[in-house]
């Protein structure tokens, strides 16, 4: 889609506004009818930040798609398994309370993929309706009356959880699926020696994935040094891979050189947040400081990447390429290796811990 954004003036900008203004964001008489002023732009930021996006208060894909998503309330359609998967906030509020009650229906991503329409099916097979994996009216009123006993966000996190801990200790025959960022005609962010952040992610991935293999893990890369799949692309590679966890690799800018440091970002929306996926992120954001970098610390975000699959997964920044010293140290085989080493001794100290 063409992207919108501030100075703009057109019908679509309009369609944006009464979007907004729908889910109680308050835009300026001034504004209304399709001029993207201050407060058009405001409310898109506050949006973004509630979303779980990255907040530069501009409209493409993602930010179209979660405010589309966010209109949609429990009841107002019904829910079933279709092609495309159904998205929206309705599907994440029937995810919370299906997990509330037992029923393991993944993480909270708004997204009626297989593993909601199982709990579905299997709330309906236990409470004696008809099994037809669709949120008809018995259905709601089934999960209305068991309200008081719900308890939020529990659901994914005790999963998650029981799942990591009961798998072997170790990374012999995990599977992990490695994500170098952009690729293809798709650079990224540009080193001041002229190093593209594509580069380099592949470089560290590839890297790692060797290191992983040797450790016996079995890996996979999401794509190869000269392509681009979309991340809804690279999520669904992860997971018919059935990998056990994913690290994607990136790198940061910034307008001043001073800006230094490493990131990490986890699964989160709202309130809940991927439990394993965060402690993974801490762990590798340790493991960046003790490699000498500085901490710009762990994220909660909801990117399509991080929101589609269904293993914990973590897309960490080990640097800026907008920092002659860090450029330095990327582009030194040295360094690299030192950061991919990070990235193993991270992913070891999560199969063996609780």
């Amino acid at each position: 889609m063409q992207l919108i954004r501030s100075g703009q003036r057109s019908p679509a900008v309009a369609d944006l506004q009464l979007r907004l203004d729908s889910l109680g964001f308050r835009i300026a008489e001034s504004e209304l009818g399709g001029a993207f002023g201050p407060s058009t732009e405001s409310a898109v930021k506050e949006l973004q930040q509630r979303r779980g996006l990255d907040v530069d208060g501009i409209v493409g894909e993602a930010t179209w798609r979660e405010l589309v998503e966010s209109s949609w309330e429990l009841g107002d359609r019904p829910l079933r398994l279709s092609s495309p998967l159904l998205r929206g906030d309705d599907v994440r509020e029937l995810q919370m309370q299906l997990n509330a009650l037992g029923f393991n229906a993944g993480k909270h991503d708004g997204i009626f993929g297989k593993r909601t329409d199982h709990a579905l099916r299997d709330f309906q097979r236990n409470l004696a309706i008809e099994e037809d994996g669709i949120s008809g009216h018995e259905t709601l009123r089934a999960l209305q009356r068991l309200r008081l006993v719900i308890k939020p966000g529990l659901g994914p996190r005790i999963t998650e959880r029981e799942a990591r801990r009961a798998a072997p200790p170790g990374l012999p025959g995990k599977r992990i699926a490695l994500d170098p960022g952009h690729g293809g005609n798709d650079v990224g962010e540009a080193g001041t020696s002229g190093v593209t952040e594509a580069e380099l992610a592949f470089g560290l991935a590839a890297k790692t994935a060797l290191l992983l293999d040797a450790r016996g893990a079995v890996t996979m890369l999401t794509r190869g040094p000269h392509d681009n799949p979309s991340e809804s692309d690279r999520a669904q590679l992860a997971n018919s891979f059935a990998a056990d966890l994913l690290v994607s690799v990136h790198f940061n800018a910034h307008r001043l050189s001073v800006a230094k440091g490493a990131a990490t970002y986890y699964f989160q929306h709202a309130e809940v947040a991927s439990e394993p996926g965060e402690h993974l992120a801490g762990l590798i954001q340790d493991r960046f400081l003790a490699a000498g970098l500085a901490d710009c610390r762990t994220h909660g975000k909801a990117y399509p990447l991080l929101r589609e699959t269904v293993m914990p997964a973590v897309l960490a920044e080990p640097g800026f390429l907008s920092n002659p010293a860090e450029v330095k140290l990327l582009t030194d085989p040295a360094g690299m290796d030192l950061l991919a080493r990070a990235l193993v001794d991270a992913a070891e100290a999560y199969f063996s811990s609780d």
